[in-house]
């Protein structure tokens, strides 16, 4: 356990209000890298608030200042996350070609998985992170990727090809002995598979990707 100090200097009324906040800021990203180790290593139900100020060493109350609930925590650490993939997705609906957006769409996933690999870890373990998480994505968001990747009216084999992709990310657990390249590597080849995108040399992945072009 490290020396416990309490933190909250923006509550000191000397210090320049900029200068608080950003104090602020830098404790919040701090206490939200230290939940996520936690998370993967220990699991999201056995970590406490007090947990992690302990790691920190922090007083809990300093944690509290910026977190009443681990919950609150953990949807700071999955936010940025899913407007990650939101980005991706709008970068997708403005390509005109159906085979750029399947690619992009590969590369842009496959990139997001191997740095955000610590959450594949948490999701095969924790059922309140899998719920939180762009894992458990909702109606809309599934009827845009859709609409963007494959058009107006998907195939089955097509609808089908997307839900593969996105069980990858729990997947990642499975691939932990793998370094980042190699995962990138392993993965870009699966996703490219599924979506029936042509790898390098040309041969074409897994059958069933038909529909046309002006998905936005």
């Amino acid at each position: 356990m490290r020396e416990r100090t309490s933190v909250p200097s923006e509550r000191e009324p000397g210090a320049p209000v900029v200068g608080r906040a950003a104090q602020a800021a830098a404790t919040r990203r701090q206490i939200v890298e230290t939940a996520q180790r936690l998370f993967a290593g220990r699991g999201y139900q056995a970590t406490s608030l007090q947990a992690i100020a302990d790691e920190m060493g922090l007083t809990k109350a300093a944690v509290y200042y910026h977190f009443r609930t681990k919950a609150q925590i953990l949807q700071a650490s999955l936010d940025p996350t899913v407007e990650e993939m939101t980005v991706l997705l709008d970068e997708l609906a403005g390509m005109p070609s159906r085979q750029e957006r399947l690619d992009a769409y590969a590369v842009g996933w496959v990139d997001f998985l191997v740095r955000n690999r610590e959450l594949g870890t948490m999701l095969l373990h924790d059922p309140e992170i899998r719920a939180a998480s762009v894992y458990a994505e909702n109606d809309t968001r599934r009827r845009r990727v859709l609409r963007v990747l494959f058009g107006g009216s998907p195939t089955p084999a097509e609808r089908m090809a997307y839900v593969m992709c996105l069980w990858m990310l729990e997947g990642l657990g499975e691939l932990s002995d793998l370094s980042d390249g190699d995962l990138r590597a392993t993965l870009l080849l699966t996703a490219r598979g599924l979506l029936a995108v042509p790898d390098a040399s040309g041969a074409q992945g897994a059958p069933g990707a038909s529909g046309g072009d002006g998905a936005r």
